[in-house]
């Protein structure tokens, strides 16, 4: 059998790395790659460097065809991640296959500084991806030939089209709270997220609120604040804080009522007829007096924003507007409007968007016998006058 040996830090996996070993999996026709995280490689500083259980996790969750298998045996042996002790390993466990080690143009040009080197090319055949347009196919040829000793037949050089993609770009992109999906795919993105892989703006709300909030709603928030930032970027308002109040406008949702309650009850505020009759309203109201008592903010427009973040109200601000709209046009949203949502709010005004959010609202709730908030119905009419004005 002809496997492929295809290692890195995978900080984490992208698209790039996957469509590089399907290109060498057909150039060099292999029957199978193996995927090796490292533990710690010996060439790089690990700053950021996600732990090795979370980078096997997402490389599981990148190379899914039958013919990967993704290892954790440099990650098992909690040492520096040594390609010669991996091959060794590997020799003793299929010691009748071909081994193919998959490699950059980059790592060959330096691959007479690596460990034991010359101990590797007999258990190897190189596999290079040139991923680079600049690299000189010649070049290549007489590095293996002159410094390694390598014949023309003892190495595959695959030209690859380079896929503009880093693991550097994607934990840069996480580490601003910026969209990295399209580079890893929804899945990894959202996992990276949801386990607070990367440092980004924020982290230690964000920490607060992975530990108060579940799954869906703590990405729910995350989706709200990169919508909220995007809107006040359009919309001339701090980026910085509409992320910040987006991040935090849910933070009370999965707590039970009484201790909304009591939270209320200490923070002074005494609910209306109808609120008191509406329960479903209490996690903005909590939320509100939660950012004023127990973490101390005192900007009373993220404090407004969030308290007004599913009623609205009269007069309702600039930025209470785009944090009311980025609940309803986070990325994970899917109800049926929700496009129509989106381009209201980038194509028209936010005026008509929280108003066609609102028609939908009222009548939903009227259909259903609901309670409405005198303060939706204010916010409705604060509307239409102005709009007619």
């Amino acid at each position: 059998m002809r496997i492929g040996i295809f290692g890195g830090t995978f900080n984490p996996p992208h698209k790039g790395h996957k469509k590089l070993a399907l290109n060498i999996k057909e150039k060099a026709d292999l029957d199978r790659i193996i995927i090796i995280p490292t533990f710690t490689p010996p060439h790089k500083e690990g700053k950021d460097l996600a732990s090795g259980e979370h980078r096997i996790k997402m490389c599981e969750m990148m190379f899914t065809e039958d013919f990967f298998t993704v290892s954790d045996m440099e990650i098992s042996r909690r040492d520096k991640s040594y390609t010669y002790y991996t091959l060794l390993e590997l020799k003793k466990v299929c010691p009748d296959d071909e081994l193919f080690l998959i490699i950059g143009s980059d790592m060959l040009l330096s691959f007479h500084t690596w460990f034991r080197y010359e101990d590797i090319l007999p258990m190897v055949t190189l596999c290079v991806a040139t991923r680079e347009d600049k690299v000189d196919y010649s070049e290549l040829l007489a590095y293996s030939k002159d410094v390694l000793g390598l014949g023309k037949n003892e190495i595959i050089i695959a030209d690859t089209e380079p896929y503009e993609c880093s693991s550097t770009d994607v934990r840069q992109q996480l580490s601003l709270g910026l969209d990295a999906a399209y580079m890893t795919g929804r899945e990894i993105y959202d996992y990276a997220r949801l386990n607070l892989l990367y440092e980004s703006p924020f982290s230690e709300y964000k920490r607060l609120l992975r530990d108060r909030l579940d799954d869906y709603r703590f990405l729910h928030s995350l989706n709200v604040a990169e919508s909220a930032a995007f809107l006040a970027d359009m919309y001339g308002e701090d980026r910085d804080k509409a992320y910040f109040a987006g991040l935090l406008h849910d933070i009370m949702k999965n707590e039970n009522k009484s201790d909304m309650l009591k939270l209320m009850e200490k923070g002074g505020i005494i609910l209306s007829r109808t609120e008191k009759a509406n329960p479903k309203l209490w996690h903005a109201i909590a939320g509100e007096c939660c950012l004023r008592t127990e973490l101390g903010i005192k900007d009373e427009e993220i404090l407004s924003a969030v308290r007004y973040h599913t009623t609205g109200k009269e007069a309702m601000s600039l930025f209470d507007k785009i944090i009311y709209v980025a609940d309803y046009i986070s990325a994970e949203r899917n109800y049926p409007d929700v496009e129509t949502m989106r381009s209201l709010a980038v194509g028209n005004t936010l005026d008509e968007a929280c108003l066609y959010s609102l028609q939908y609202t009222l009548k939903s709730l009227s259909e259903k016998k609901g309670i409405i908030h005198e303060d939706s119905l204010a916010f409705y009419n604060d509307l239409i006058i102005n709009m007619k004005q």
